[in-house]
C-alpha cells in the first residue's frame, strides 16, 4: 500500500540568520549597530568576513574578532539582501526602497544604484564572473543588470508571487529562483526562457542554490529541498525541527536523522497514522540517502545499496507495511498492584504478515525472553521463586495471546511491549507501581555492574595522532563506579583494554572480548566506554580504532583493522540495563590540536535499536576536546565531576540519577569548552529515571 508521509507535530523553521548568531557570534549582529533586526547576512569566500543588512545599513564584519569594520550608508529603507562579489571585493544589497547598491568593500563607496524593480528588493546575487546581477523582488519581479553599466538586461516573468531568492548557475547558463508561494523555477540566462518548474516544495523559498557541478539545486524553507536540474525530480527533503531535531527522507520514505528526530514525522496508511520509527528497521537507510546526493539518482542509489535484485530498485519503492497491534488486558495502566508478581495479559495482531517477534521489558532492561540462565532466581532469604514457564511465539501466526509472569520492581515499572513484523514494530507502554512496603527487604537483590571500558592514546599509524587522555579516562570511569560496590551495586566487575592495562587495545584483543559484557545477568546494568579515535568511512559507517588501526593510501579506513558498529550492536544485545558512554572521535586525528570528533548523531541512532542509555561526548560532528588541565577528556571529566556528587542538584538525596548526571554533563561540558561541545543523551522510552551513584 502506497502512503503519504504527513508531519503530523509543530515544525520550527531554524532561521540560517539566528544559527549563525548562535553558534558563532551571539552579539556582533544583533546587539550591535543596527537599530533592528539584520534581515540578511553573507559570508566573504574565505571566510573572514560577514556583511548583514540591517535597517537602511549595511555591516562589514571582522569574523575572528567579530568587530565592525565600517557600515554602508544609503539606502532609505530596511535592507533585505546582501551579498559578496565572488572576489570579495564588492557588495550587493537590495532594499525596500526598490533599489539595488553595489559597493567597494575595501572603502565603502558606493559604485553604483540600479532601478527598476517597483516594489522591495528580497534578492540579489552575483554572478560567477561578476558581469551580472540578479535581483527580485515582491510581485514575482526576476530581473537581471549589467554590472559594468547598470543596465537591465532582462526581466524574468513567470512567479506569481514575492521572489525571495535567486542564484546563476556554476556556468552561468541558468537561473534558479524561489518564491513566498513555494515556486521554485528553472530560468535560461540567454533567452529569459522558463525551463520548468520543481513541484513540490510545498512552503515558501527562501534561499535557493546550485551544487558546485550545477546538476543539483537546493531550496531552502521549512527545511531543505534538493533536486535533480535536469529532470526536476526531487531527490531528498530536510526538515529541521526544534532542539536541534532534524529529518532527511527520499520521496520513497529512506531517512536519516537525528537521535530523536523521526519522532515528529508520521505515516499514514488509510486512516490509520503511525510513527515512522515504527518503520526503523526498514526505512532507516542512511547510506541510501547518502547514495541518493552522491549519485543524482533516486533508483540508482537503491539500487546500489539494496543490491540489483531487490524488487524495491525497479522504482516499487516506499511501500510502508503496517505494524501489528499490540493490546494489554491486564494490568490497566497507572495500576497500584498488591503483589510483586503480575500475570501480563497480551494479545498481538497482524493483518497481513506473521509475527517475528514479541519482547517485554520492564524499566528498560529486557525481561522476557529470559536466558535459561535467567529462569530461576534465588532470595536472599533462600526460598526459591518459581521458575518462569519459558514461553515462545508460534511460528507463522498473525495473532497471538499470552499471559506472561512478570516481577516487578519496588516503586514505578515501566513495562514495555515490542512486537515486530519483519518490516515493522508497534510498542506498547503501561505503568505499574508497587509500594515499598509489599516486597519483603530479604528478597532485594541488588544488582552486579559490568563494566567493558576501551581508552586508546597510542596508535601504530602515525598518521592517526596520539591522544593523551583517553586511557585515563577508561581507567578513572571504572575507579569512580567501583566505588558504587556494596552501596548501590552487590558487585562491580570490570575488564579495562588500554595502553597500559595488561590487555592491549589492538583489533584483535578488542574484538575477542567485546563479549564480556554478555556475563550480565538481567537485572544487572552494564557500561560500555569507549575513548580514543573513531571514524565514519565514505558510507558513514561507524568504526571504533584500536590501537593498530590503518589508513590507507588513499585515506580511507582500513575496515579489516577497525571495530565497526555492528560489533558494538552485538555487546549490547541483551537482556540488562544497558549504559554507554562515547568519548570515540576524529576530525583532527592529523593535526596538531588535541581533540577527536565524530558523527555522534549517526552513531546513536544505529544503537537506538539496543535499548541502551546513551551519552556522547558532543553533538554531531564537533570536536571533542581533552586538556591538560583536566587531565581528562572534557566530557570524561564531568561525568567524573557528576558521580563524584556534583550532579546531586535535583532533590539533594545524596544520591546521583541517571537525570541528574545527563543535566550536569550537559551543562558543563559547553561550561568548560567555551560552548564549542554539547553532549547528547538518548533514553529509551522504557527506562524510569534510575540511580547511578550513592554518595554516602
Amino acid at each position: 500500500m502506497k502512503s503519504r508521509l504527513l508531519v503530523l507535530a509543530c515544525m520550527f523553521l531554524l532561521n540560517v540568520v539566528g544559527r549563525v548568531y548562535a553558534e558563532g557570534h551571539p552579539e556582533v549582529f544583533v546587539q550591535t549597530g543596527h537599530l533592528a533586526d539584520a534581515g540578511s547576512v553573507a559570508f566573504s569566500s574565505d571566510g573572514q568576513w560577514v556583511l548583514s543588512g540591517g535597517s537602511g545599513t549595511v555591516k562589514l564584519w571582522e569574523v575572528a574578532t567579530g568587530r565592525e569594520v565600517r557600515s554602508f550608508m544609503g539606502h532609505t529603507e530596511a535592507v533585505h539582501s546582501v551579498a559578496f562579489s565572488p572576489d570579495g571585493q564588492w557588495a550587493l544589497s537590495g532594499s525596500g526602497d526598490q533599489t539595488i547598491k553595489l559597493w567597494e568593500v575595501a572603502t565603502g563607496r558606493e559604485v553604483r544604484t540600479f532601478t527598476g524593480h517597483s516594489s522591495d528588493v528580497w534578492s540579489a546575487a552575483f554572478s560567477p564572473d561578476e558581469r551580472w546581477i540578479l535581483s527580485g523582488s515582491l510581485g514575482g519581479e526576476l530581473k537581471l543588470w549589467e554590472v559594468a553599466t547598470g543596465r537591465e538586461v532582462r526581466t524574468f516573468t513567470g512567479h506569481s508571487s514575492d521572489v525571495w531568492s535567486a542564484a546563476f548557475s556554476p556556468d552561468e547558463r541558468w537561473i534558479l529562483s524561489g518564491s513566498l508561494g513555494g515556486e521554485l523555477k528553472l530560468w535560461e540566462v540567454a533567452t529569459g526562457r522558463e525551463v520548468r518548474s520543481f513541484v513540490g516544495h510545498g512552503n515558501a523559498v527562501r534561499s535557493v542554490a546550485f551544487s558546485p557541478d550545477g546538476s543539483l539545486a537546493v531550496s531552502g524553507g521549512m527545511g531543505m529541498d534538493v533536486w535533480r536540474v535536469g529532470s526536476g525530480e526531487e531527490l531528498l527533503t530536510t526538515v529541521l525541527l526544534g532542539d536541534r531535531e532534524w529529518i532527511s527522507l527520499t520521496p520513497e520514505g529512506y531517512y536519516t536523522a537525528s537521535p530523536k528526530g523521526d519522532i515528529y514525522l508520521n505515516v499514514r496508511l488509510g486512516n490509520q497514522v503511525y510513527g515512522i520509527d515504527q518503520f526503523r528497521s526498514t526505512f532507516y537507510r542512511p547510506q541510501i540517502v547518502e547514495a541518493t546526493l552522491r549519485l543524482g539518482n533516486r533508483k540508482q542509489a537503491i539500487a546500489e545499496i539494496l543490491g540489483e535484485g531487490d524488487q524495491r530498485a525497479a522504482g516499487g519503492a516506499g511501500d510502508f507495511i503496517a505494524p501489528p497491534t499490540v493490546a494489554i488486558s491486564s494490568p490497566e495502566d497507572r495500576s497500584v498492584l498488591a503483589t510483586p508478581r503480575l500475570d501480563l495479559a497480551v494479545t498481538i495482531t497482524d493483518r497481513s504478515y506473521p509475527i517475528q517477534s514479541v519482547r517485554v521489558s520492564r524499566n528498560g532492561a529486557q525481561v522476557w525472553p529470559l536466558q535459561t540462565r535467567d529462569l530461576v532466581v534465588t532470595a536472599k532469604s533462600g526460598v526459591e521463586k518459581a521458575p518462569v514457564v519459558p514461553v515462545t511465539v508460534p511460528a507463522g501466526v498473525r495473532e497471538w495471546t499470552t499471559t506472561i509472569p512478570l516481577d516487578l520492581e519496588e516503586g514505578e515499572n515501566v513495562i514495555e511491549v515490542k512486537a515486530f513484523n519483519g518490516h515493522s514494530e508497534t510498542v506498547k507502554a503501561i505503568t505499574v507501581s508497587l509500594p515499598a512496603a509489599l516486597v519483603p527487604h530479604e528478597d532485594v537483590i541488588k544488582p552486579n555492574l559490568w563494566i567493558l571500558s576501551i581508552g586508546i592514546n597510542a596508535y601504530q599509524d602515525r598518521q592517526i595522532r596520539a591522544l593523551s587522555y583517553a586511557e585515563a579516562d577508561a581507567q578513572t570511569i571504572v575507579q569512580a563506579f567501583t566505588q558504587q560496590r556494596g552501596k548501590l551495586f552487590r558487585d562491580v566487575r570490570s575488564l579495562i583494554i588500554s595502553d597500559s592495562s595488561t590487555m592491549k587495545p589492538t583489533y584483535d584483543t578488542i574484538l575477542d572480548n567485546l563479549g564480556y559484557l554478555q556475563q550480565a545477568g538481567q537485572n544487572d546494568v552494564v557500561l560500555l566506554f569507549l575513548a580514543g579515535h573513531g571514524i565514519n568511512d565514505d558510507r558513514g559507517e561507524f568504526y571504533f580504532l584500536p590501537s593498530d588501526a590503518a589508513i590507507q593510501s588513499d585515506g580511507s579506513i582500513k575496515r579489516s583493522r577497525a571495530i565497526a558498529n555492528d560489533e558494538i550492536k552485538k555487546v549490547l544485545d541483551l537482556p540488562a540495563k544497558k549504559i554507554v558512554f562515547l568519548d570515540a572521535c576524529h576530525s583532527e586525528g592529523v593535526s596538531k590540536k588535541k581533540t577527536r570528533g565524530v558523527d555522534n548523531n549517526r552513531f546513536i541512532k544505529e544503537l537506538q535499536a539496543m535499548d541502551a542509555v546513551i551519552l556522547t561526548s558532543s553533538a554531531g560532528n564537533e570536536l571533542s576536546q581533552e586538556g591538560d588541565d583536566w587531565k581528562h577528556g572534557a566530557f570524561t571529566y564531568a561525568l567524573l565531576e557528576g558521580l563524584s556528587g556534583k550532579a546531586d542538584l535535583i532533590t539533594k538525596d545524596g544520591i546521583v540519577s541517571m537525570k541528574e548526571l545527563d543535566g550536569y554533563v550537559s551543562e558543563r561540558v559547553p561550561n568548560l569548552t567555551n560552548g564549542a561541545q554539547h553532549p547528547i543523551t538518548d533514553t529509551p522510552g522504557g527506562y524510569r529515571n534510575f540511580p547511578v551513584a550513592l554518595l554516602r
